[in-house]
């Protein structure tokens, strides 16, 4: 079936930065065919049988990607604002309280669907149960990852981390050949999992091709435990376990030394940059300048809704622009 939006401000994306004004975006089923002008839109037989859409001067634009969420926390959103150490004294009590399959399911499509609506197509997912958050994702219509948290304790879903990295191999066995939706392994972070658990999230994500991604460098109590017990930081020690790789998606980096920045590039990990929940925290601002000037891959996200209060990238966008300067 072929489809026309026309009268449009198309954001190509490409390579070239063109923007169509005003332009046409024309596809078949889901393969774009043709964009261009609308003086170039060619005439009856481009359009013949056709389905026009009136974008009426509305933008018309690739997707935009959520790198780093958790789209199960939205019945937290704006519980605990402040709180100090929040993560440890009110998130993870309240999950292992509150949460449960369905509440990830429910959650999940209520995410998605704020998600949608503010232009996100793409999202990195990262929770507890997250098989319910891949049919959530799956049934909105979301190109997603699920990643299924993993910690040594404290985890709503499973109380052995070795029950938790069979079923995220599981989950990632399950969806491998889906069109849209994939799943990896997500250890939680660098102080929450044993070296052991990390090197085994890392064996199967790499064997799979997919992501390993968890949240390095973002906590106070994290440099210290670091610097004190290992006389490292957080990325060193990924680095000494054999943990950061072309597949290691490292959230936050906050606290980051310029060796920090040199071994992500040597070994070609990327960074989610969630400028929104690290400011309304104020931890601190991750230094994406001398991340951008080493060439390390770095994209946007909103940390859970539960954590920067918001789903919406735009923002991140301006905050980005704005601490940035």
């Amino acid at each position: 079936m072929r489809t026309v939006i026309v009268n449009a401000k198309v954001v190509t994306m490409n390579q070239k930065g063109e923007i169509f004004n005003p332009g046409f975006v024309m596809f078949e089923d889901d393969v774009i065919t043709m964009t261009g002008e609308m003086k170039d839109l060619k005439g009856d037989a481009a359009l013949a049988d056709a389905t026009l859409l009136d974008a009426r001067n509305a933008i018309v634009m690739p997707g935009m990607i959520n790198l780093h969420t958790h789209m199960g926390m939205i019945p937290f959103r704006g519980l605990g604002d402040d709180c100090k150490d929040r993560l440890r004294v009110f998130l993870i009590p309240m999950e292992q309280k509150s949460m449960d399959e369905e509440l990830v399911y429910l959650s999940t499509r209520y995410a998605a669907a704020e998600m949608l609506l503010s232009g996100v197509t793409t999202v990195m997912d990262m929770y507890y149960y997250e098989e319910e958050a891949a049919k959530a994702m799956d049934e909105m219509g979301l190109r997603a990852i699920a990643g299924q948290t993993v910690m040594d304790e404290g985890a709503c879903d499973f109380k052995d981390p070795g029950e938790a990295i069979v079923y995220g191999e599981n989950l990632i066995k399950k969806y491998k050949n889906h069109p849209r939706i994939s799943a990896c392994i997500a250890p939680h972070g660098t102080t929450t999992c044993s070296p052991d658990l990390l090197k085994e999230a890392y064996r199967i994500d790499s064997f799979y091709e997919v992501p390993f991604t968890l949240h390095t460098a973002e906590m106070d109590y994290e440099m210290e435990y670091f610097e004190n017990e290992k006389n490292m930081t957080p990325v060193s020690f990924l680095n000494s376990i054999g943990v950061l790789g072309k597949e290691t998606l490292a959230a936050h980096c906050i606290h980051m030394t310029d060796e920090d920045l040199d071994l992500l590039k040597e070994n070609h990990a990327s960074v989610a940059h969630c400028i929104g929940s690290n400011t309304k925290a104020a931890k601190g601002v991750a230094p994406v300048s001398g991340m951008n000037q080493r060439g390390i891959a770095v994209g946007l996200g909103t940390d859970g809704p539960a954590s920067g209060n918001t789903l919406d990238i735009l923002t991140q966008m301006k905050l980005c622009a704005d601490f940035h300067k």
